[in-house]
């Protein structure tokens, strides 16, 4: 699941993959890939930058270009060396591209555009979002006033608001509440700006620590049924808010 942290392990496996090379040749073989028509604009061209907000990923290809992706429920970027094995078959891959010594390969998302850089400042699916979890302590101060503003959401809800905070999605909204010892059931407006602080601060680095390891914090997502691994009341879960994204939580510890 694309949740802020793997959606950045991404961009820093892309930018290792590119180096200082170029794109070789590409391919967009799922022809529900609406960008391939245009594919062959993306040969020659070397990345400049790869950027995340949020769970968005945006690779700046030069002055002119930059290709913006989403990477929804099981999207991923995947570098393959000649002769690996590859974890899909390439008639399903969004996009593959050839940078010689490696290819690297995109499978699922729900969008994919290329988009000229002054577009991509004034586009309002991104202007929209609030700040990045993972862009340090003035975006967390930020991501932690807006949902303190969110009156009237369960605190699980907001979480997964991505105009108030971008990034977390149903692991971290359900680790992060259990580690902070936040109910996510109860109201935003019951919690004081400390806890929220904390439960923001505590979202970042269950994350930043995914990041830089590749593993996520297992303590109480789909743990529904077992005992609590901290006071031995079994784990519930259910749908929440409009979208119905289970939430799992302790009822005996998180308060």
């Amino acid at each position: 699941m694309a949740e802020g942290d793997t959606v950045l392990r991404m961009a820093r496996r892309i930018e290792g993959a590119f180096g200082d090379g170029f794109i070789l040749a590409a391919e967009a073989p799922n022809r529900k890939n609406p960008i391939g028509p245009r594919v062959d604009e993306l040969v020659g061209r070397s990345l400049v930058r790869a950027e995340t907000r949020g769970k968005h990923l945006v690779l700046h290809l030069g002055d002119d270009l930059a290709l913006h992706a989403h990477m929804g429920m099981n999207g991923g970027w995947y570098a393959y060396r000649p002769g690996q094995r590859w974890k899909r078959p390439r008639r399903s891959a969004w996009l593959v591209l050839d940078l010689g010594a490696t290819t690297l390969v995109q499978f699922g998302g729900t969008m994919m555009r290329l988009i000229r850089p002054a577009e991509l400042r004034r586009d309002s699916r991104l202007a929209l979002l609030g700040p990045d979890v993972l862009a340090g302590p003035e975006a967390l101060e930020l991501g932690t006033a807006n949902l303190l503003g969110a009156h009237g959401l369960e605190i699980g809800e907001a979480l997964l608001n991505q105009r108030l905070i971008a990034g977390i999605g149903n692991i971290f909204k359900s680790e992060s509440c259990f580690e902070a010892r936040v109910d996510p059931w109860r109201k935003v407006d019951t919690i004081d700006p400390d806890l929220m602080a904390r439960l923001v601060e505590t979202a970042a680095r269950q994350m930043e620590r995914g990041v830089e390891t590749g593993r996520r914090p297992g303590r109480i997502y789909r743990k529904a049924g077992r005992p609590c691994i901290r006071c031995g009341t079994p784990v519930r879960s259910r749908g929440q808010g409009v979208d119905n994204r289970t939430t799992y939580w302790c009822p005996g510890c998180q308060t």
